[in-house]
């Protein structure tokens, strides 16, 4: 089996499903639409898989974060590569030049998306034209998200052969590195420093990623808890704003750890007593199922697909709505709340939710998912084998 993959940039969450893409495929390559974003620090050494960055133009406009790619010689690429399946991870110009180049030569054309019916694509008539014309020509769909999954039949999927994947990660890595962490005691002295329990969030530092409205209830929280420390791992364009506030209200138990390398994120998870996941928008949210993996309790918010698919109130975490900052801190103060006991039967409960989306058993099923198009053309094999999502709780 031929693979390639079309995207913006690889992701520290992406390459290690890649590497284990890679080993269930004859021929596997990452086609980048550019080597990094602008608002991103991530830096990869030598990867295990063959990966090309498309030339093109890249157009960033004014107030964007980021780019937008104009990419040229797709097609090209993709004659030479000769793929039996091509990934399509969105809707810019380079995933339109695959999806021509598949209907041209007689290819399958695969979406796998993370996008939802909340991203304000419904808004506009070209988007919502560009993803039924995709979707609609699509041999089959990978949605990272039952939310996406809906997005995908709301889009013209039909009866095509839909595999809900909830985005696969290194859940035991993660979760034997934190473990080792703790039971070694190699962040005593971290706690040291850090008396009283620790509120641990992870992101961009925006008011978009709810940064703002996490301090807002950390206001309140301390009112109750002034023990209680807030760990801000991540940097943005927001940071100097958020360190000013804090520094005027003298709040000194907020920490700025600034951005960590994703291998030194387990000392975090490590040191911290409940995680926060405050975000406005998230088509998924990795961060939440790493933390989740370190057996944490969450908050998390309801406005990231992740909450939807992992987070069952009370039991692995739970659920808050940030435009609601007093209910938000009252979900803080009761991860907070819990006894010793609660704590790590809801913490084992939320590594039982996530540890089918680990990286090998969702590279496998994506795999048989994908030869099972090539074996069955018709798509019924696939449609009758992979009904079930990756992501079902395991024993």
């Amino acid at each position: 089996m031929n693979v390639v993959v079309v995207t913006n940039i690889l992701t520290p969450y992406r390459v290690p499903l890649f590497e284990a893409l890679a080993k269930q495929c004859e021929r596997f390559t990452v086609l980048l639409m550019a080597e990094r974003e602008e608002n991103r620090q991530w830096v990869f050494g030598k990867l295990p898989f063959r990966t090309e960055v498309l030339p093109g133009w890249h157009v960033r406009p004014k107030g964007a974060e980021v780019s937008l790619h104009f990419n040229y010689g797709v097609v090209r690429r993709l004659r030479r590569l000769n793929p039996d399946i091509v990934l399509s991870g969105g809707f810019a110009p380079a995933h339109l030049a695959a999806f021509a180049f598949c209907n041209l030569f007689g290819k399958r054309y695969v979406q796998w998306g993370e996008f939802t019916l909340r991203d304000g694509a419904q808004s506009s008539f070209i988007r919502r034209y560009l993803r039924r014309l995709t979707v609609g020509g699509s041999a089959a769909c990978i949605a990272s998200s039952n939310e996406a999954r809906d997005a995908f039949r709301f889009y013209g999927a039909g009866d095509r052969p839909i595999l809900t994947a909830p985005m696969p990660i290194e859940i035991e890595r993660m979760h034997r590195a934190v473990r080792a962490l703790r039971g070694g005691g190699e962040v005593a002295g971290d706690c040291d420093l850090f008396p009283g329990q620790i509120l641990l969030s992870v992101g961009r530092l925006t008011d978009a990623k709810g940064t703002g409205a996490l301090l807002s209830m950390y206001d309140v929280v301390r009112r109750v808890r002034p023990d209680v420390a807030l760990m801000l791992v991540g940097d943005g364009p927001d940071r100097g704003k958020y360190e000013s506030l804090c520094r005027e209200r003298g709040w000194n138990r907020v920490h700025f750890a600034g951005h960590v390398d994703p291998m030194e994120l387990p000392r975090y998870f490590a040191l911290a007593d409940v995680f926060v996941f405050p975000t406005f928008s998230d088509t998924f949210g990795a961060v939440l199922s790493e933390a989740m993996a370190a057996e944490l309790p969450v908050v998390a918010s309801v406005h990231a697909a992740a909450t939807h698919d992992l987070v069952e109130e009370g039991v692995t975490g739970f659920r808050f709505d940030p435009r609601n900052l007093d209910s938000g801190a009252e979900a803080i103060l009761n991860a907070l709340a819990l006894s010793d006991r609660e704590r790590v039967e809801m913490g084992h409960a939320a590594y039982r939710r996530v540890r089918s989306t680990d990286i090998g058993p969702s590279a496998q099923v994506i795999g048989r998912f994908l030869r099972s198009l090539l074996s069955d053309p018709t798509g019924e094999q696939a449609r009758s084998q992979f009904t079930p999502s990756v992501g079902r709780e395991t024993p």
